[in-house]
């Protein structure tokens, strides 16, 4: 665990206690990407609406690429009290919520608008699942769609037979991996980079954005467009310091984060955009696969029964996610 973690577990718990009862209110929020990444402009925006519309009574401290910590830390600590605010999905909060697989189920999505849709319908159900292990989702910024940068080219399913992919600390992406033929290799969001440079991983899923602000664009040459998966990266809090905000705290902080959703997701698409551009120049080769419906289908066809196998309340929420995302609502 890094020094400064060290040192938000000794001072910070003893104050976070209480957040109303003095005047003024400081909130840490962690985040795994770098600070040109939309996720944590959006963060930055969060922090810029709570001061305004508080006017300077709560400051919002935001922490990048991963200084409080690696995702999974930083929502311990969060879970914990040690902290109060983190950007977290599956590798974080997953790892206490496993429920919250479900809202990154593989081929769901037909595009991030399609995502931020079905989330805003499932938000009380994530926070159905989060709120007993002591988080409470304010929010949720969005990301995709997560592709395959590979040292060599990928046109076929057949192609990924046997590559080492890198894939999140979670066991979500161990099917996903395995429906591909690829061999998973779970390795930290910081520690990718040198994977990827030492060798010890052939390919990494993720998004063109995160691909080239984390530099993996830089040693790895391949892009296949699967469009996997697009996913929430819910906004995330203790849920005792939560209870013990005013009505009025907790008015400013939803809005603030209702807000900083829809500026993010206005950035992100021209992001993703620029992100492939940007990996061209690079000398990245971008695939289109002829035949998506290969990447596809083993993929749903383990959803299904992995999805099942969690529960019939989490299998309720992924047919709610499914029928939101079929209908023909704008």
């Amino acid at each position: 665990m890094k020094p400064i973690t060290a040192a938000l577990w000794a001072g910070v718990s003893v104050c976070i206690a209480l957040p109303a009862a003095a005047q003024d209110l400081t909130i840490r929020v962690g985040t795994v990407y770098q600070p040109d990444h939309t996720i944590s402009k959006g963060t930055a925006e969060f922090a810029r609406i709570v001061e305004e519309e508080s006017g300077g009574s709560i400051e919002v401290q935001p922490f990048y690429s991963e200084e409080l910590g690696t995702e999974r830390e930083m929502a311990e600590m969060t879970r914990a009290g040690g902290m109060e605010m983190v950007l977290s999905g599956l590798p974080g909060t997953g790892a206490f919520v496993p429920q919250l697989e479900v809202m990154e189920a593989f081929y769901t999505y037909g595009d991030v608008e399609d995502l931020a849709r079905v989330v805003e319908a499932i938000s009380p159900d994530l926070n159905g699942f989060m709120e007993p292990q002591g988080f409470h989702m304010l929010g949720a910024m969005y990301q995709g769609p997560r592709n395959l940068l590979a040292n060599e080219p990928v046109r076929t399913l057949a192609d990924i037979e046997g590559m080492k992919m890198r894939i999140p600390q979670t066991p979500l992406f161990v099917t996903l991996a395995q429906s591909w033929g690829a061999t998973p290799t779970a390795i930290a969001f910081s520690e990718a980079y040198t994977a990827l440079e030492n060798g010890v991983v052939d390919a990494i899923d993720g998004t063109a954005e995160s691909m080239v602000t984390s530099g993996f664009s830089e040693q790895v040459k391949n892009l296949t467009l699967t469009r996997h998966n697009f996913y929430p990266q819910p906004m995330v809090v203790n849920l005792d310091w939560w209870n013990g905000l005013t009505d009025e705290q907790r008015a400013i902080l939803e809005d603030a984060a209702a807000r900083a959703s829809e500026y993010q997701l206005g950035l992100h698409t021209e992001a993703a955009n620029a992100a492939i551009a940007r990996m061209e120049e690079e000398g990245v080769t971008i695939i289109e696969p002829d035949n998506i419906e290969e990447f596809r289908e083993p993929v749903l066809a383990a959803m299904d029964g992995y999805i099942k196998d969690k529960g019939d309340d989490v299998y309720a929420v992924y047919q709610k996610m499914l029928e939101v995302a079929g209908s023909d609502e704008d």
